[in-house]
């Protein structure tokens, strides 16, 4: 059997392309010219190939024979069916979050949820984005199930691009992300699980429609 000492690398270079792709730095249907990564991050050409089999297996690259790889696209038909199965994964953990939460399980929610309060008000898009995805990995732990955090976990990059692409609409977008983060914590603490199935389900829908009516500025800026 051969082991691979260069996993660590790998996976190092898979997430620096990953955040080029989720922020916009690559754009979508941009080529990725293996030699020139290679050489900017002074790794082989093999790490960076292994890499962006990673990347492909996280919705971020497509590879085509005797083409190579380049950054996936995504349309609004894209966003819409991933945020259909997302919610719905997503529903299930918050679910049971609200049955079996502990109090020693809400300090980090109340932490992050003030991280993103100060964010919000001074309009910063980055901080807000990347404490959302702490708040959203928080909640993942959560699931009580092996294959849906699982899951959640792999579709996590896409996750990224995707609410990227919607938070960069501006202030509007991260008043509405907050808004509805503060109530899901609350309906959680609350323990009412019909809420919680009505109010995912209606922001689930919300940002379907989001998507669908700004493929173009997502397809840009993905």
């Amino acid at each position: 059997m051969r082991f691979k000492a260069n996993d660590l690398l790998t996976e190092q270079i898979a997430q620096h392309l990953g955040n080029q792709i989720i922020l916009g730095v690559m754009q979508p249907g941009e080529r990725i010219q293996e030699l020139r990564i290679a050489s900017e991050l002074d790794v082989s050409r093999g790490s960076v190939r292994e890499a962006l089999l990673i990347l492909q297996r996280r919705h971020l690259v497509c590879i085509y024979p005797r083409r190579g790889a380049m950054v996936a696209s995504i349309s609004a038909r894209d966003v819409r069916d991933f945020f259909g199965l997302w919610f719905l994964l997503l529903e299930t953990v918050v679910e049971n979050m609200a049955r079996q939460w502990q109090h020693d399980d809400l300090a980090r929610f109340f932490e992050l949820l003030g991280q993103l309060e100060h964010s919000r008000q001074n309009n910063d898009i980055q901080s807000f984005y990347q404490q959302g995805v702490e708040f959203l990995q928080a909640l993942y732990g959560f699931a009580d199930n092996h294959y849906i955090e699982s899951t959640l976990r792999d579709l996590l990059p896409l996750t990224q691009r995707c609410l990227y692409a919607i938070l960069r609409a501006g202030s509007p977008q991260l008043e509405r992300t907050y808004a509805f983060l503060e109530d899901l914590l609350k309906t959680i603490i609350a323990r009412d699980t019909a809420r919680l199935k009505e109010m995912v389900g209606q922001f689930g829908a919300d940002y379907g429609r989001l998507a669908a009516a700004s493929a173009e500025a997502l397809e840009g800026v993905a």
